[in-house]
């Protein structure tokens, strides 16, 4: 059988699917997807204490522990400055280049750029 994706074990916890087969199993990758939800961030925090466990107790106490639920966390995407994109507009720069040009354009450069791309009326 081939070696399963880290998550399919935190989805097959969720939906009390009981895997007999660990080993893909990343008792990290787990600590962290339980580690982001209100109900779950403690049994996270036991399994992060007693890391030295087997990978098995640790997937038998999660399994036992959590409650059936859906839990999805979506991966948090790094805040944009603001008026990159009118830096990407004045510039013609990608997201990527813009992103390098804000951390040298002063806070005066920037309100200037905005200021000369208004194009005036309602926001």
């Amino acid at each position: 059988m081939s070696k399963r994706n880290p998550f399919d074990y935190v989805k097959s916890i969720n939906k009390k699917n009981y895997e007999y087969d660990l080993a893909g199993y990343n008792p990290f990758l787990t600590n962290r997807a339980f580690a982001g939800f209100i109900d779950t961030i403690m049994f996270a925090e036991a399994m992060n204490q007693a890391h030295l466990l087997s990978p098995a107790l640790q997937y038998d106490f999660y399994y036992y522990a959590v409650r059936k639920g859906s839990r999805f966390d979506p991966v948090p995407k790094p805040e944009e400055p603001a008026h990159l994109d009118a830096v990407m507009e004045y510039y013609g720069y990608s997201r990527q280049k813009a992103m390098q040009a804000m951390n040298i354009l002063t806070p005066t450069q920037v309100s200037e750029i905005v200021r000369k791309l208004d194009k005036g009326g309602k926001s």
